[in-house]
């Protein structure tokens, strides 16, 4: 019980790559069970709280800024987005190209269960739609990573 707890946990922290941690202590469909969860978990706290804040910061943004007479804000200088770092244009161009679907079943890989939960988030994807795709494609590369480990551990003999 304390393994499944173990691997409930580092599911929460890490996302996909918990699946090895899990495969060290339990059989391979309960690793896979105990890693699903915690990344639910994660998937939810992050997806609440980034919401939250987001909506913090939008409340106080526009209470600090006044909309006053001048140049709309595409042509101000020194106006950055919080997302135009690489990550951001990258996680745009994703869901621009692929929507919420390819955004939830390619973003784990791309950017782990915390940053695509959060990316996704920020960028104003629904939240529910948003976490149900999550969840599929973390289901998805935690079986993948399943397979993989367990070929792995067959190759080498390491049981």
């Amino acid at each position: 019980m304390l393994n499944f707890a173990l691997a409930v946990l580092a599911g929460f922290a890490l996302g996909t790559p918990a699946v090895p941690f899990g495969l060290s202590s339990l059989p391979p469909p309960v690793a896979l069970v105990a890693v699903l969860l915690g990344a639910a978990g994660c998937l939810l706290s992050a997806v609440f709280a980034a919401g939250w804040l987001r909506t913090r910061w939008l409340l106080w943004r526009s209470k600090r800024r006044p909309v006053t007479a001048g140049p709309p804000p595409e042509n101000r200088r020194n106006c950055r987005n919080r997302l135009d770092g690489p990550t951001g244009r990258r996680a745009r161009r994703l869901v621009n190209r692929y929507g919420v679907i390819g955004f939830g079943i390619i973003g784990p890989a791309l950017f782990g269960t915390w940053g695509s939960a959060m990316l996704g988030t920020a960028l104003g994807l629904p939240r529910w739609r948003l976490i149900g795709w999550l969840m599929a494609g973390v289901t998805l590369w935690c079986t993948v990573m399943l397979l993989a480990s367990e070929a792995v551990i067959d190759a080498f003999g390491l049981r």
